[in-house]
């Protein structure tokens, strides 16, 4: 009887297995954006920011991404929007980024970086088309969130007068080495785009090749590293790691 009913049971096993691995992989990145929240409480100033990286746009957007980032703007109310990095992935995806700028701007002000990706197609290229939206290029001059908070595009911009400090980068930075910032947004990883497993916030195999490949580091200073795992890919695959955008309340 248990020889019958194990046997009856290993197809079922099978086909649940199956369904597991099917919904875990994506391929071409049209399932809706998750939204994921985190919360850097010490920092205080009752703001929320939604930061977004790796939009990999191209000549169509596609659509669906440009469409979806405005709709979770819209929907989340942020006090600022900031994009980073690896916004485009060919000169023909500029005029996507412009116009997703400037719809966003319509909703919050909107600061941006560049990414590897950008240094590709030509920085200049990019800054202007996020200016052209209506946006401000974090690289330039840092932004003031309030008279508490200062937003940098770079780790090596003058520490303007203000009590916390956020750095916008593309690269996962160890912020350790720049003591005054609070809070780094970053992307670039992916979440290495194939998650076997995750172990405190760890993704793996992604971090036995780079140690920042996780979502979320607190080091015992209060200085808090937020990885994305990113808004597309180049090579539009994943299993087992959303896309997403972050909506962080500082």
């Amino acid at each position: 009887m248990d020889v019958r009913r194990r046997a009856a049971q290993a197809p079922f096993s099978s086909m649940k297995l199956l369904r597991e691995f099917l919904q875990a992989i994506e391929v071409g990145g049209r399932r809706p954006l998750l939204v994921r929240r985190e919360t850097v409480a010490h920092i205080g100033v009752s703001k929320h920011i939604l930061f977004a990286s790796d939009l990999h746009l191209r000549k169509d957007g596609p659509r669906r991404i440009v469409d979806g980032l405005v709709q979770i703007a819209l929907e989340e109310h942020p006090d600022l929007v900031l994009l980073g990095g690896d916004l485009v992935d060919w000169s023909s995806g500029l005029e996507a980024l412009q116009s997703l700028v400037r719809r966003l701007s319509r909703v919050a002000p909107v600061g941006a970086v560049a990414g590897n990706h950008d240094r590709w197609i030509g920085v200049a290229s990019v800054r202007a088309a996020v200016l052209a939206g209506g946006g401000w290029w974090l690289e330039d001059a840092p932004w003031t969130l309030s008279p508490r908070c200062a937003i940098y595009g770079s780790s090596e911009q003058p520490v303007q007068a203000a009590s916390h400090h956020v750095l916008c980068t593309h690269h996962p930075v160890a912020s350790h080495h720049v003591p005054h910032f609070d809070l780094t947004l970053s992307g670039h990883l992916h979440g290495g785009q194939f998650v076997f497993y995750q172990r405190n916030g760890i993704l793996y195999p992604g971090a036995f090749l780079y140690r920042w490949n996780g979502l979320r580091f607190d080091d015992k200073d209060g200085k808090t590293l937020l990885i994305s795992r990113g808004v597309q890919d180049t090579l539009p695959l994943r299993w087992n790691c959303p896309r997403e955008v972050l909506v962080v309340r500082i």
